[in-house]
């Protein structure tokens, strides 16, 4: 079905109200109801418009829609309008459209104990009510006309003012996502709609510490990960192999191409959602294959020597994979693959496609931080600046430009209902919801963090005097400050605004107290190594000795 185009109302109390009142309840210092007489409805009304936050939202609700006959329940976060008063579970069947006036603003045909799904805009929500209440509706669902998590519903101050009744209907508004999704879920058959109040704050703590104690232990996993030359010396030539500097230049780079990736995106993400779930499925057999080969020749060394197959020359330069596969290569190519399926198949099903996606994820972030290397400071400062005002861009600006927030659009799936592979994913509270992290949210600092252990092993430093732990500090008080922000804005916060100088003020600020920011800014740490086909001379060895 065809998405009206949003209206903006008339500026009012409840227009002014709305971006504040959400998830949160904000008792009023003054009973607008209280007060009588035409200048107790003047100073009433002069209040809400100078101090919206005094008119207060009905607080936090969970709206669950169950399709008739079976099927996948629908769940979503939503805030109650500020005349709903739900002491207990309210429950309204059929859910219905009005599609001859989507906004609900004018009479609805009669239909007793059903839910009326409008949409915000045309009318103020007390209209919209009175409609429902006529039609007999025990309830009223509003889909925000904006971008976003849903806002609080007042009713008029208008009709307060001259002594009007407040609507009685319990009322509450969903955002504009989960609107297109019940519009969707209408097509398919009838759906049954209960409500109840809830107080998520305590359970959005709980997802949001296990998203943060997990990004925190996966980026200490690859530091520790990353130096395995430095813990085992005899494997440092087949590490070297695998590694790759990142350059100066690098930082602009990732910037130029990650635009160019997020534009194409964000206006052809129906089509390319696609693409993307394959290239990750695809980085989940070689990022396995990277992890495991080592561990399985460990314990069985004659498997690696022993040749299972060979690749077509053009499948292997096609798809990346040496052509040359040992019986070791072979069975951790086998479990990726594996992985990889069962990922494809199962990767929206909300109790355990997210486990699947995280372990894909987890397994591309330990091989970023094992074959990425900044070898000094310079470059890695280069890099987190560059990405700092790309995160802030993409979040922030681009809806100048594009009318939506590119990075939030792209990062939610842009509408196609499928899920976007490249993050972290944490069940919430309600069934189908998901607390989430941008894998580069973690792989950018990462890798600083990973050339801050390298710096301290090789200097000897001690565990709490180095650089490490001050860096890891940081970033665990920068996603500290990036929930609060969420939480505070009711809006996608670029994590990395808060990554980026958690991380890299506390190092360069202790490199200057111990007076190693030079050496620091200058080191080499990249990998070493002969070049490729170069011969040394006899007498070279000795020099570079």
């Amino acid at each position: 079905p065809s998405w009206p185009k949003p209206f903006s109302p008339s500026p009012s109390a409840q227009a002014l109200c709305a971006p504040i009142v959400e998830h949160r309840v904000l008792k009023p210092a003054i009973s607008f109801s209280s007060m009588t007489g035409a200048v107790g409805a003047r100073f009433s009304t002069i209040l809400a418009a100078l101090l919206p936050c005094l008119a207060h939202a009905g607080g936090p609700a969970i709206l669950r829609l169950d399709p008739e006959g079976g099927g996948k329940v629908l769940s979503f976060a939503s805030v109650l309008a500020e005349w709903s008063e739900l002491d207990e579970k309210v429950g309204a069947k059929p859910v219905v459209h009005p599609e001859s006036d989507p906004y609900g603003c004018s009479r609805l045909q009669r239909c007793s104990d059903c839910a009326v799904f409008v949409l915000q805009g045309n009318c103020t929500f007390a209209k919209k009510a009175e409609h429902a209440e006529k039609a007999g509706a025990a309830l009223l669902i509003v889909a925000s006309a904006k971008e976003g998590p849903p806002m609080g519903m007042a009713s008029s101050p208008k009709v307060q003012g001259r002594g009007g009744a407040a609507p009685k209907i319990p009322a509450l508004m969903v955002s504009k996502a989960a609107g297109r999704k019940i519009l969707l879920a209408m097509d398919r058959g009838t759906l049954a709609a209960a409500c109840w109040k809830s107080n998520r704050l305590i359970a959005d703590i709980v997802s949001e510490v296990f998203v943060a104690a997990l990004a925190v232990g996966l980026v200490m996993l690859g530091a520790w990960h990353s130096v395995e030359d430095l813990r085992r010396p005899e494997l440092k030539a087949k590490f070297d192999e695998e590694v790759c500097a990142v350059e100066e230049h690098s930082g602009l780079h990732f910037v130029m191409f990650g635009s160019v990736m997020l534009t194409v995106l964000f206006f052809f993400m129906k089509y390319l959602i696609y693409v993307l779930l394959l290239l990750f499925a695809t980085g989940a057999v070689s990022t396995t294959t990277m992890l495991l080969e080592p561990m399985i020749s460990a314990r069985f060394p004659a498997l690696r020597v022993q040749k299972a197959f060979t690749l077509p020359a053009s499948i292997a330069w096609a798809t990346g994979f040496p052509e040359d596969h040992s019986w070791s290569d072979a069975i951790a190519e086998f479990f990726g693959s594996v992985l990889a399926i069962a990922f494809l198949i199962w990767r929206n099903n909300d109790s355990f496609g997210w486990i699947l996606q995280n372990m894909i994820a987890i397994m591309l972030l330990l091989t970023i931080q094992r074959t990425l290397r900044l070898p000094n400071l310079k470059t890695g400062t280069i890099m987190l600046v560059c990405t700092f005002f790309f995160d802030i861009f993409w979040v922030f600006l681009s809806p100048l430009i594009f009318k939506k927030s590119v990075m939030i659009e792209v990062a939610t799936g842009g509408g196609t209902g499928q899920s976007v592979p490249m993050v972290l994913k944490i069940p919430s509270d309600l069934p189908g919801q998901f607390k989430i992290l941008g894998l580069g949210d973690i792989a950018i600092p990462g890798l600083l963090i990973s050339f801050l252990l390298r710096h301290d092993l090789l200097r000897q430093s001690k565990r709490f005097s180095g650089y490490f732990t001050a860096g890891v500090v940081g970033y665990a008080v920068g996603l500290a400050a990036t929930f609060v922000s969420l939480y505070l804005m009711k809006h996608g916060q670029p994590a990395l605004l808060f990554l980026v100088p958690g991380t890299l003020l506390p190092t360069c600020f202790i490199a200057y107290r111990k007076g190693e920011f030079q050496s620091l800014w200058s080191a080499s740490y990249g990998p070493e190594g002969t070049p490729e086909g170069y011969e040394a001379l006899p007498d070279e060895a000795g020099k570079r000795a």
